[in-house]
Formats: structure tokens, C-alpha cells, sequence
């Protein structure tokens, strides 16, 4: 069974999503079943900034919410997190940033055989940690403590090295008309955005 998933790191509907298909496969016991290949897009405005505004005031300053619009908004998010695939979501806290580099150094770890470890941690730092993913040295930490080597990483990261299948990635999800994500593809079958564990263990079984 083919899967490809397009998300990105400070999407929290990604995280979810992302989560309860994981949850869904172990679920169903049919790991050595499925083939994945998770493939980058980048969300962010780089009119933001890096790193510089807390959740809410983007909310507050990008959407025109109102400051309870923007606390009910970042709590609901919240809610689902934790109610669909047991996350412990701080996304009123988390500072979205460009992490094009977050995704490189994921792809690097893909490469060698430690990619979900690092992937659980770029996830872990940004929604638990509060970390900004544009910040290099934050991305060295994870990648030392996950199985990559740190010099190694840091000369990656000055290079150009998976710019180009980043860039690679977000062309293909234009060129198919992917417009947001989590997206999702199970044997070429587009899956809604987002969806439960429940709902991804009876699309993973048809599949079956």
C-alpha cells in the first residue's frame, strides 16, 4: 500500500492528521504493509517574521480575529489535538516561522534510517516546546540527539543540499492542485484533509 502525505512541521492539523494515520497502521498491525513517503509544504508568511509573534497575535494581526475569537480558535485546535490523537498541543504559544530548513534536515535523517525519530522531535520542539524552526542551532539539538551527526547537519544546512527536493515537493503539490494541507493519497485516493483515526482504519482497510 502505497501512502503519500503532504504536511508541514507547524501545521497542527498536519500533526494530527499525520498522528492518526500512524495510530491507524499500528491499530490494524500492517506496518510492514505500508510504504510512505512524507513530502514537504510550507505554510508560512514570511511577512511574519521568524520566530517573532506568539500564535494568538497572528491570529489576531494576520486573520482580524478579536483577542477571545483568537483564544477560542487556539483552544479548539487545542481540543483536537488532544481528544483525537492524545497531543499535548500548546498552539497559543508556538512562534511560526519559515522552517524550509526544518524540512532538509528531515529529509536527511529520511535518508539515514532515522527520519520518524527526528520528524517526532521537529513536532515535539515546535508544538511542546515552543522552539522556532527557523532557528539553526534548535534544529542541530534535534537532529544530535536523534541520530544524526552535528557536523555533519550544520554543513548540510550551509550548503544547498535538499533545496531542491523541497522545492521539488511543493512544485509537484501545485502541480496537482494541492492548495492546503495535511494531504493525503492512499493508492492514489485523495483523503480529505483531515480526518480521525477511526476514519483512516476503514480507508486503510478497503485498501486492505
Amino acid at each position: 500500500m502505497n501512502i503519500v502525505l503532504w504536511a508541514d512541521l507547524q501545521c497542527p492539523f498536519c500533526y494530527t492528521g499525520e498522528t492518526n494515520l500512524k495510530h491507524a497502521i499500528e491499530e490494524l498491525g500492517i506496518q510492514d504493509k505500508v510504504k510512505m513517503d512524507i513530502k514537504a509544504y510550507e505554510i508560512h508568511d514570511d511577512s511574519l517574521g521568524n520566530g517573532i509573534l506568539p500564535m494568538k497575535e497572528v491570529f489576531i494581526e494576520k486573520h482580524g480575529m478579536s483577542d477571545k475569537e483568537a483564544e477560542q480558535t487556539i483552544e479548539g485546535i487545542n481540543e483536537m489535538g488532544r481528544n483525537e490523537a492524545g497531543l499535548d498541543l500548546n498552539f497559543g504559544n508556538v512562534r511560526e516561522s519559515n522552517d524550509h530548513d526544518a524540512h532538509r534536515v528531515y529529509k536527511m535523517a529520511r535518508e539515514r534510517g532515522c527520519g520518524e525519530q527526528v520528524r517526532n522531535a521537529l513536532f515535539e520542539a515546535y508544538f511542546g516546546q515552543d522552539l522556532v524552526l527557523h532557528d539553526r542551532n534548535v534544529l542541530l539539538d534535534i537532529a544530535q540527539k536523534n541520530g544524526l551527526d552535528r557536523d555533519e547537519v550544520k554543513q548540510m544546512l550551509e550548503s544547498n543540499l535538499y533545496n531542491i527536493e523541497v522545492e521539488n515537493d511543493q512544485m509537484e503539490a501545485d502541480a496537482i492542485g494541492i492548495e492546503s494541507v495535511p494531504c493525503f493519497f492512499i493508492d492514489l485516493e485523495k483523503i480529505p484533509e483531515h480526518i480521525t483515526k477511526e476514519a483512516f482504519m476503514e480507508i486503510l482497510k478497503k485498501h486492505m
